[in-house]
């Protein structure tokens, strides 16, 4: 299974505690907890078998997406949203870890790892390559996970994700309605762009290193490990999209809830003060992110739409060449409105009406530090395919 935890943003000490503890505001889209999984060990056999790092060690590690503060700056990391760092167990104290932490977009990365772990015996190479890849996934949700599993061929167990294989295959499922007609009417697999799926497209999109990717890879003059990560990308964002759908109810409310909140009996000026000022950056900082979602969804929308007008490969690959971006930039801003509204659900718990002015203002001021509201989001402009033939 996943137990996934909010992170508080930049944490200037290389070392963090963590016990796998999966009460609090832990959320699957923050962490990869392998170290929870290591504490109580699934019965599933493939646990042992298949495991995600070939290092033992890695296996009970935790894997974290977090934003970077201010204090980053000084430690010459790139100050940005997104990052992801590893959270590495050195030892045991009191039932609970200490582990140090690691970014994995760093360059030193591979020598941290051959510093602090014994290699002999594991292969470095392929623990390099799985912390490389679910750094460059913009949240860690188990379907993106798994799809990133099936797509470059890595045979790590379900047990590992936190839904169940039924749940991924609807997921998977809903992916392939939307983008399988586009794709085959592209390739000259139907003589229409609305024809329903047929079996080689949905080969196609299930089984990417097969001899109909090939062909369709070759056809497009790219090589596989490019189209396969422009496919995987491009399912990420349909997936996307449909999540936010799901929870721009939720957004809104939170945002009203957030707007409403007024400390409770008297407050000094101070406190009213800084209440309005953190309360006015949280719900800037969800308004843009809610924002430039909605226009990154649509936009893609958009431009399927436009390349049905008429078959054009260099418009298609134009279009699956900037997809990975585009999936980055909008689980990015998806994953800002999960952090504001878990935050504030849990958080505020049953008290989303008045609460003491102190608690209101110390609540307000860490949801903004979890924002890491000085941080702007990476522009990204997605794909329009324009009349090019």
């Amino acid at each position: 299974m996943f137990l996934a935890a909010a992170i508080r943003p930049g944490q200037p000490d290389p070392e963090d505690r963590f016990n796998g503890d999966p009460a609090g505001d832990w959320r699957a889209s923050s962490r990869l907890d392998l170290h929870a999984l290591w504490v109580r060990p699934p019965t599933d056999l493939g646990y042992r078998t298949h495991p995600l790092f070939s290092h033992p060690v890695l296996n009970r590690s935790v894997v974290a997406k977090f934003n970077m503060a201010p204090q980053d700056a000084s430690r010459g990391l790139p100050r940005r949203l997104g990052a992801t760092k590893l959270m590495l167990p050195l030892c045991a104290e009191r039932g609970g870890m200490i582990a140090k932490s690691v970014i994995i977009a760093s360059q030193s990365l591979e020598s941290a790892l051959g510093s602090e772990l014994d290699y002999r015996a594991y292969d470095l190479a392929h623990d390099m390559m799985v912390l490389r890849r679910l750094a460059w996934l913009p949240s860690l949700d188990p379907f993106m996970v798994g799809e990133m599993g099936r797509h470059f061929q890595l045979s790590f167990a379900q047990c590992y994700l936190q839904i169940t294989r039924a749940e991924q295959q609807a997921a998977l499922t809903q992916g392939i309605a939307e983008i399988a007609p586009l794709l085959q009417w592209q390739l000259g697999l139907t003589a229409g762009p609305r024809a329903l799926p047929d079996r080689r497209a949905v080969a196609l999109l299930t089984d990417v290193a097969g001899p109909a990717g090939e062909e369709a890879a070759a056809r497009m003059g790219l090589d596989m490990n490019r189209w396969s990560v422009m496919l995987l990308a491009w399912k990420g964002v349909v997936y996307y999209r449909r999540r936010l759908q799901m929870m721009d109810r939720q957004v809104r409310r939170v945002a009203d809830e957030i707007g409403g909140a007024a400390p409770q009996g008297h407050a000094s000026p101070e406190d009213l003060a800084m209440i309005d000022l953190s309360r006015g950056r949280v719900l800037r900082a969800l308004t843009l992110a809610r924002r430039e979602a909605i226009d990154l969804a649509d936009a893609f929308a958009q431009s399927a739409v436009a390349l049905e007008e008429r078959r054009s490969q260099a418009r298609f690959i134009d279009f699956l060449q900037a997809t990975p971006a585009g999936m980055t930039a909008l689980g990015e801003r998806i994953r800002r409105l999960d952090e504001v509204c878990g935050g504030w659900r849990i958080g505020s718990a049953d008290q989303l009406g008045p609460m003491d002015a102190t608690r209101l203002r110390a609540f307000l001021a860490d949801l903004e530090r979890q924002l890491a509201t000085d941080l702007l989001l990476r522009p990204c402009a997605a794909p329009r395919p324009g009349p090019r033939g």
